[in-house]
C-alpha cells in the first residue's frame, strides 16, 4: 500500500481481555527443588519392630532365643582368629562366652503375649540345667554390674553429708470443704537441717493473704488454714519441704463435701417376742467425709407416722426392743457425716416378732458393749485425729512383768495364727478400745523378743503401734497391746464387698506406701508384706495399717542377708534364692498385693511349689488373668515393680510420684470407672486363710 509523503500508518493494537483468576502466591513448598521420590521398598530393615521407640518400648530378650546361641557357638571358633584375640581377657579359654548379649524394643503390649512365656522357658530350660555356674554368670551379666556401683556410690554420698533428707512424718489428708466453713490442711515434715515447708496449688505456690495463712506450731507442723474456705479452693495441692541434703514432696486434695447417701434397708437377722436384731450396710457414697452415725425409725406395718428410737448409733446393727409379740414393724435408716444427715432410706421388709415365750437374742461380748453405749445416750464422737507420740522412739516401750488381763478385758477374737491370736480388749481404766495380740513363748520365745524389739519404737500414722507389752516368768504366752484396729485384713475387707473399684486399690497402695516410706527411713524391711498383715484401722473410711513386724529386719541400701521368712507366694526372687536383701524387696511383696486386688488370683502361683519358684525367681507372670477394667497405667506399674534385681525397682517416693498413684481429676475419674466384682477375690480370700 502507498501512503503519502510524510504519513505513516500503524495498525490499532488489540487490547487483551484481562486475565481474572487470582495469581496463586508461592509457597515454600513450590520452591524446593524436584527430587526423585524415596524408595520405601528397599527391604533393608525386616523387624516388625524397628517403629518401636519411645516411652512406651522396652529393651527386651530376642524372641528369636536362639539367635545369641548361635552367636556363641561363632565365637567359640571366631575368638582365637582375629588380630585382636590376644587383647581378651577372660576367666576361661581366653574368651567370656557370654559378651554378645542381643536385644531387640518391643511395645508393652507385646510383652503380654503368651509367646514371650514360651520363651522363657525355653530359655529356662537350656539354661537352668546342667552348667549352673554358666547360667548364674549369664543372669548376672544380663542384669548388669552398674545398678550395684550406683547403690554404693549413693550410700558413700548420704554418709558424708551432715544431716538427713527431710521426711515427711505426717502427710496432708485429704479434705471436705464446706462453703463458708474454715478449713485446715496440716503436715509434719522433720530431717536435718529443719526443712522449709512450701504450700502449692495446681503447681503454682500459694501466697498469704487475709483469708489463707500459713502457720508453723512450736513442735514443726505446717497448717494452712483457709478462713473461711470457698468453692475455688477445690482442687490438687502439693507441700514440699527441702533443706540443703534434698526435698521430698506430698500430694493432697480438697473436695466438695456432701451428704451421704441414704442406707440401704436394714435387715432383720434374729427376732424374739419382743426383740429384733437390725443390721446393715454402709452407703455406698459418704459425701467424701466419714459417716459417723445413723437414726434409726420404725413403725408398725399399718401405721403411717414413724418414730424415731435412736439418733446415736455407731454401728451397723442395733438391737430393737421392747416390741409387741406377734405384730408386724418396718423400720428405716439414715445416716449423718459432718455435712449433714441424709434422706431416710427405703424402708424394710416386714418383721414380725415371734409369739410370747421365745428365747432372748443373745449379743457377744463386742456387740453388747457398743449396744451399751448407744442405750446411754452418749453422742457419737468423730474419730479423732490421735497423731502419734513420736517421744516413743526415743523412750521406747519396756516389758512389763505381769498378766495383761489384770488391766484389760478380753472380749472378741478378730483372727487366729499358728503361734498367736489376736483379740478386741478394753482398758479398764478409761474404756479405751485396743487389740491385744497373745503370743505362744515356749518354742518360739527369739521371734516374741524379735518382734517386740523391732516394734517397740516405731510410731507412724500408717503402723499399728505397740502400746505396752506383758509377760511372766511362768507364763507361757507374752501379750503385746497395739493401738485400736478394726480388725479385718485387706483381703477380708475388699471380699465382703460386692464390688470394688481401681481407686479403692489405690488408696491402699498409697496408703502402704507410707507406712513402707517409714519403716525404710527407719532402716527396717518388713519381709512380711501379705494380707493379714495390712488391717483396715477405720470402719467407715479405707484406712489401713501395717502389723506384725516379726519377720522385720535392719536392711541397709547396700543389702543385708536375711533369713528366709515371709509367706512364699509374697516372697521377692532375692530372698528366695538366699540373696542379700534391700528395701525394695517390700516393693516386690506390695506389687503382688496389688496383683492379687486387681485380679483376685496370684501373679506367680504354678501347679506345684517348685513351679511357683522358678516362676518368682524367672519373674514370669500373666496379664491375662487381670480384671479387664484395669487401667493402662495400673498394668505399666506393675511392669516397674516387678523386676528381678531389687535396685531396677521403683523406690517408695518413686512409686508416689507414679502417673497411676497421683490424684489428678483425671486419674481418680479414669480409676474409679473401672470397678470389679467381689466374687473372684472372695474365693481366693478363702483359700489364702484356709491355709
Amino acid at each position: 500500500m502507498v501512503y503519502p509523503p510524510n504519513e505513516r500508518y500503524t495498525p490499532t493494537p488489540t487490547v487483551p481481555t484481562p486475565d481474572r483468576t487470582p495469581r496463586k502466591v508461592p509457597t515454600w513448598e513450590d520452591q524446593i527443588p524436584s527430587r526423585s521420590p524415596l524408595n520405601y521398598e528397599i527391604g533393608i530393615i525386616k523387624s516388625e519392630s524397628h517403629y518401636q521407640s519411645g516411652p512406651d518400648t522396652y529393651l527386651l530378650q530376642l524372641r528369636d532365643v536362639d539367635f545369641p546361641v548361635r552367636i556363641r557357638e561363632y565365637m567359640k571358633v571366631a575368638a582365637n582368629r582375629g588380630p585382636g584375640a590376644g587383647y581378651i581377657v577372660s576367666d576361661e579359654n581366653g574368651f567370656d562366652w557370654s559378651t554378645p548379649v542381643i536385644r531387640e524394643r518391643r511395645r508393652f503390649t507385646d510383652i503380654m503375649d503368651e509367646e514371650i512365656d514360651d520363651e522363657r522357658k525355653a530359655r529356662i530350660t537350656k539354661y537352668g540345667s546342667g552348667d549352673t555356674g554358666y547360667s548364674i554368670r549369664r543372669l548376672r551379666h544380663e542384669i548388669g554390674s552398674r545398678l550395684d556401683a550406683y547403690a554404693e556410690a549413693e550410700a558413700f554420698m548420704e554418709s558424708k553429708h551432715e544431716g538427713r533428707l527431710p521426711f515427711f512424718r505426717e502427710k496432708p489428708q485429704m479434705a471436705a470443704l464446706q462453703e463458708g466453713s474454715d478449713l485446715e490442711l496440716t503436715c509434719f515434715a522433720v530431717g536435718e537441717p529443719t526443712p522449709i515447708v512450701q504450700w502449692f496449688k495446681n503447681d503454682a505456690i500459694i501466697a498469704e493473704s487475709h483469708r489463707i495463712k500459713i502457720e508453723t506450731d512450736e513442735e514443726g507442723r505446717s497448717h494452712i488454714k483457709f478462713t473461711p474456705a470457698l468453692s475455688f479452693d477445690i482442687g490438687l495441692y502439693k507441700v514440699v519441704a527441702r533443706n540443703k541434703i534434698g526435698q521430698t514432696v506430698a500430694r493432697t486434695r480438697i473436695v466438695i463435701g456432701l451428704i451421704p447417701d441414704e442406707p440401704d434397708s436394714p435387715e432383720a437377722t434374729q427376732t424374739s417376742s419382743t426383740e429384733a436384731l437390725l443390721t446393715w450396710k454402709q452407703p455406698k457414697f459418704d459425701g467424701h467425709a466419714p459417716v459417723q452415725c445413723y437414726s434409726l425409725q420404725y413403725k408398725k406395718a399399718d401405721d403411717t407416722e414413724w418414730t424415731e428410737q435412736a439418733n446415736n448409733i455407731d454401728h451397723e446393727f442395733y438391737l430393737m426392743t421392747g416390741l409387741e409379740p406377734g405384730t408386724s414393724y418396718v423400720f428405716r435408716l439414715s445416716a449423718k457425716n459432718s455435712i449433714g444427715w441424709s434422706e431416710p432410706g427405703v424402708a424394710s421388709e416386714v418383721v414380725v416378732t415371734k409369739p410370747p415365750g421365745a428365747p432372748k437374742i443373745q449379743l457377744s461380748k463386742a456387740m453388747a458393749h457398743l449396744q451399751q453405749i448407744t442405750d446411754s445416750g452418749q453422742e457419737p464422737q468423730a474419730d479423732p485425729y490421735s497423731r502419734p507420740n513420736y517421744k516413743t522412739e526415743a523412750e521406747p516401750v519396756e516389758w512389763t512383768s505381769g498378766n495383761a488381763q489384770d488391766y484389760y478385758e478380753f472380749i472378741s477374737e478378730i483372727s487366729r495364727g499358728r503361734f498367736s491370736a489376736v483379740v478386741k480388749a478394753i482398758d479398764k481404766r478409761n474404756d479405751t478400745v485396743v487389740v491385744a495380740k497373745i503370743l505362744e513363748q515356749g518354742e518360739n520365745k527369739d521371734q516374741v523378743d524379735g518382734e517386740f524389739a523391732a516394734q517397740r519404737s516405731l510410731r507412724h500414722e500408717r503402723v499399728a503401734g505397740l502400746v505396752a507389752a506383758y509377760r511372766t516368768a511362768e507364763s507361757p504366752v507374752a501379750t503385746f497391746i497395739l493401738e485400736k484396729l478394726q480388725g479385718a485384713d485387706v483381703l477380708t475387707y475388699l471380699a465382703s464387698r460386692h464390688d470394688y473399684t481401681e481407686q479403692t486399690v489405690a488408696t491402699i497402695v498409697t496408703q502402704v506406701l507410707d507406712g513402707l516410706q517409714y519403716l525404710h527411713w527407719r532402716g527396717l524391711c518388713h519381709l512380711d508384706l501379705q494380707p493379714d498383715n495390712v488391717v483396715m484401722s477405720g470402719v467407715r473410711s479405707v484406712q489401713v495399717k501395717l502389723a506384725d513386724f516379726g519377720c522385720a529386719h535392719r536392711v541397709t541400701k547396700l543389702g543385708n542377708k536375711v533369713p528366709i521368712v515371709g509367706h512364699p507366694d509374697y516372697m521377692a526372687p532375692e530372698v528366695l534364692a538366699e540373696e542379700s536383701a534391700f528395701p525394695l524387696t517390700d516393693i516386690w511383696s506390695l506389687g503382688v498385693l496389688m496383683y492379687v486386688m486387681l485380679s483376685g488370683t496370684l501373679p506367680f502361683k504354678g501347679e506345684d511349689d517348685a513351679e511357683s519358684r522358678q516362676n518368682i525367681l524367672f519373674v514370669r507372670y500373666r496379664f491375662e488373668n487381670l480384671f479387664q477394667e484395669v487401667t493402662q497405667e495400673g498394668v505399666r506399674f506393675l511392669m516397674l515393680i516387678f523386676k528381678r534385681h531389687p535396685n531396677k525397682r521403683p523406690t517408695a517416693e518413686e512409686c508416689h510420684e507414679n502417673r497411676w498413684l497421683l490424684p489428678t481429676d483425671f486419674m481418680i475419674k479414669k480409676r474409679e470407672r473401672a470397678v470389679f466384682l467381689g466374687n473372684r477375690l472372695k474365693e481366693y480370700n478363702e483359700k489364702y486363710h484356709a491355709e
